[in-house]
Order: structure tokens, then C-alpha cells, then sequence
């Protein structure tokens, strides 16, 4: 297929869109570069960036001449966590003017003062976590993104008079952009393609929610596939198990893989490699909830108490943000272990410099969530870690990815909690020097080509007409 002389538009819905520093805005603003070479022009509906998630170094992922629309996202928690501060604070200075009153003439302590200033705190603090968990757990449904939907639903619509759209593809998530998929498909009467990235129901990262909200969602999202045209996912597992979610909807079932671009890691690997005294194991990525790795510290623990010269030759470097909680359980492992010096936390870094330690790894440690649906889990980082041409140690369980790396011939996989499995791997590899050059199956790893794979997204296109 070639670049047609009169392509069609299509609306792209991305809640996750350059130069917002998410993993997720990589498959869309991609698909938005290669499309038009297929005869699709896209136009780009999103969200504006704010001070957290706006990364400059990012605007080049924007392709020249794209046409982008931004609606913001309002901070409905920090509109109505300021209105409770400042009801407090009203009502600590009336107690205070109370108490002043009363002291001119019962002469009270600076004690009882205090203590009443301890209580207004305390009820400030706890009508904080109050309001927050109200719009967490109840308001925000099915995301913080709802409101955000409500009123880019009248940019959608203008963008569809103006452009003459005609089809409309929403990247999920966030789920909330299904309402705007939804509206625009009624009221102009045109396709309407939905790309889950994520699973909705039974997302593995998805397991805070209530049982009650779950199934609430349940139905929302069954209600918005019964009257999509057509429904991608990311991995045939999660191809399949929406199938089984979803068996009323009469639309046409798709498996578009994430993907790399080849050259955007040339340049980088026309570099040669940096080098130090270490094995050095990179991880680039955020870990939060059931996404752990606590294995490989296990592992690599029990291996320097059986050799601790490892302490002064392994390294690794987990350049992303890390929950709490997992931080705090690190600590414990590392500390047990008496192996601090060999983790290094760095926190975020940039995306160019987060491509840079890749390729400059020694080996790139994956790690990927664990769960019911975790077998369909196929991480976007995997195909830059594919990209960056160095071996990957993955601690993944049996599914799709695990799949990609044996058949590619990219690496090392071992079950995401097992450490003894780990530990044997582990071993194994530093026993020798890492591989300078790490020989992938070329023929297979093809058809992860963004460009073959925004060819088939547009032959998907093409068909619902």
C-alpha cells in the first residue's frame, strides 16, 4: 500500500500523546507518523501538559506537520483539596478569634491553644484523605480522566465538522477516552476503532479497584464494545480473553503487537559501547504494584554470600521511579544481603538518556507485572530493549513475552517470583563476559517493524468501509 493522492482522516483519541512522558504515548504518536504513509492523514485529539508530565526533549516525537488538538485535563482533587483547606482554614481562624475572646477573660494557657490547634490539623488531615479516597475510589470512574472526556467531546466534534473525519480510533487507556470514541461514532456516523494497550477489567495493575466498581466497569465497558466497529489489542492472549469478555459485540477482533523503530537506535549503536569495571544491568522503567522484581535482588544476594567478589563486579540500575512500598522492601532485601552498594536507584530520568543506558548495558533486566491476565502482557520497553541490541534478563511468567524473547533469541527469561530460577541464570551468565554482540533472529523480529505494523493498523482501517 502506498500514500494515497487523497487520503482519509482519522481521529486519533490519545489520552497519553508526545511530549507527555508516558510509555504509552510511544504506539500512538508512532502509528500517527508511519499512517500517512499507508493513506491515512491523522489528527490527534489530547490532553494538555501540565509541569508533571511535560518532558520537552520529547516534542521531536511529534511528526512534522501533524495536526494536534489539546483539551485540559481539570484537577478536580486540587480544586476541591484547596476548597477544604480554605474551609478549614476559616474555621481555625473563627476558633482562634473564639478562644482569644474567651481568654480576655478566663485567661486560658498557651496549652490549650495548642491542643486546639492539634485538633484542627488532625481534622484537616483527615478530611484530606477523605476527599481523596472519595474521588479515587467513586468519583474518578472509570479514571481521573472523565472529565477530561466530557469536554473533549466537544473538540471531537468540531475537529469532525472542520476536517471531515472519517473514522475515529481511541488508544485505552485511559477508558475514559471510550466516551468519546462512543459520542463521535453517533453523532457523524463513522467507524469507530478501539486499541487497548491495557486491558480495562482484569488489568493486573487494576486490582485496588472495588469488586463492586469492577463489575460497574464491567458493564460501562461492555455497553461502549457492543457498538464499537472494530477491537484491538496488543497480545493474541489478551486478544483472546477480551473475546471471552466481551462474546455480544459484533465487532472485528484485531492483534496489532507494539514495535520498534530501528532508527532510532542506530546512531546510538554506531557508538561504541561504554564500558566500565562492572556487569552492569540496566532497568529503565518505573516499578509500582505488582510490578516488582524482587527476585533478582534475592538471587543476586544469595549468589554474593557465596561469592562476594560479585559486590565489587555487579551493578544494577533501576532508572525509573519506584513505589514506596517496593523501595522500602528493596531495602530490606539489599540491607539482609549486605548488597546496598550494588543497587543504584536513580528515580526518572529522561527518555533519550533512559536509550542511552540501554544500549550501553551489559544486560537489560525486564521486568513485567504479575497477575491473571499477566500472560498478555507484551511491555512496550521490551521492543526498545530488542532495539538496543543487548541481552535481556527477563523475569516474566510463561505468555506472551516470554514467547517474543525465546524466539528471538533476545535473552534470558525465568519465572517473574522465582528466585531460585533466577538465582540459576544468574549464575550462569556471569560464570562469562557479556556478549559484545548479541545475534537476534532478523526474519522474526520483522514483523515488530512499526512501519509493517502501521501498514496493517491502515488495512484495518480500510476495511471497516
Amino acid at each position: 500500500m502506498t500514500k494515497s493522492e487523497n487520503p482519509k482522516k482519522v481521529l486519533i483519541i490519545a489520552g497519553e500523546f508526545p511530549p507527555i512522558k508516558t510509555i504509552g504515548r510511544i504506539r500512538t504518536a508512532k502509528f500517527a507518523q508511519h499512517l500517512r504513509n499507508y493513506g491515512w492523514t491523522p489528527i490527534i485529539l489530547s490532553i494538555e501538559p501540565t509541569s508533571d508530565t511535560y518532558d520537552p526533549s520529547l516534542e521531536h516525537e511529534i511528526a512534522p506537520g501533524l495536526q494536534v488538538f489539546r483539551v485540559a485535563k481539570p484537577d478536580l482533587e486540587q480544586s476541591l483539596m484547596q476548597a477544604v483547606k480554605n474551609l478549614l482554614k476559616r474555621k481555625n481562624k473563627n476558633t482562634n478569634t473564639n478562644i482569644n475572646s474567651a481568654n480576655s477573660y478566663v485567661k486560658k494557657s498557651q496549652t490549650h491553644l495548642e491542643q486546639n490547634s492539634s485538633i484542627i490539623t488532625l481534622i484537616k488531615e483527615k478530611c484530606l484523605i477523605f476527599f481523596k479516597a472519595l474521588l479515587k475510589y467513586v468519583i474518578y470512574f472509570p479514571d481521573d480522566y472523565n472529565l477530561w472526556a466530557i469536554n473533549a467531546v466537544k473538540a471531537a466534534d468540531q475537529i469532525c465538522k472542520e476536517h471531515q473525519i472519517s473514522l475515529v480510533y481511541t488508544s485505552l487507556p485511559p477508558f475514559s477516552a471510550c466516551h468519546v470514541g462512543y459520542k463521535i461514532k453517533n453523532k457523524h456516523k463513522i467507524p469507530w476503532v478501539v486499541d487497548y494497550r491495557d486491558l480495562w477489567y482484569g488489568d493486573v495493575l487494576r486490582e485496588w479497584i472495588p469488586t463492586f466498581r469492577q463489575q460497574l466497569e464491567l458493564l460501562l465497558e461492555k455497553f461502549y464494545m457492543k457498538r464499537a466497529d472494530v477491537i484491538i489489542s496488543v497480545s493474541g492472549q489478551k486478544t483472546e480473553y477480551l473475546k471471552k469478555l466481551h462474546p455480544s459485540t459484533k465487532a472485528v477482533w484485531e492483534t496489532v503487537t507494539n514495535g520498534y523503530d530501528r532508527e532510532i537506535f542506530e546512531p546510538l549503536l554506531a557508538v561504541p559501547r561504554k564500558k566500565d569495571q562492572y556487569i552492569n544491568f540496566v532497568y529503565t522503567g518505573r516499578l509500582f504494584k505488582n510490578r516488582r522484581g524482587y527476585a533478582f535482588a534475592e538471587a543476586l544476594g544469595q549468589l554474593c554470600l557465596e561469592d562476594a567478589s560479585l559486590k565489587n563486579r555487579v551493578r544494577v540500575h533501576i532508572l525509573g521511579g519506584v513505589s514506596s512500598e517496593i523501595k522500602a522492601r528493596y531495602d530490606e532485601i539489599l540491607t539482609s544481603y549486605d548488597i546496598t552498594m550494588t543497587y543504584i536507584f536513580t528515580g526518572d530520568i529522561g527518555y533519550q538518556q533512559a536509550m542511552e543506558a540501554q544500549v550501553n548495558a551489559d544486560y537489560l533486566l525486564l521486568i513485567v507485572d504479575t497477575g491473571a491476565t499477566s500472560d498478555g502482557v507484551i511491555p512496550g520497553k521490551l521492543f526498545e530493549y530488542i532495539a538496543s541490541r543487548r541481552p535481556i534478563f527477563a523475569l516474566t511468567d510463561p505468555g506472551a513475552t516470554k514467547d517474543i524473547i525465546e524466539k528471538a533469541k533476545a535473552g534470558v527469561v525465568v519465572p517473574a517470583e522465582s528466585t531460585e530460577q533466577c538465582k540459576i541464570k544468574l549464575k550462569s551468565i556471569l560464570q562469562s563476559s557479556p556478549p559484545e554482540k548479541l545475534q537476534v533472529d532478523e526474519d522474526y523480529l520483522q514483523q515488530f517493524d512499526r512501519r509493517k505494523l502501521s501498514e496493517k493498523l491502515a488495512t484495518i482501517f480500510n476495511d471497516c468501509f
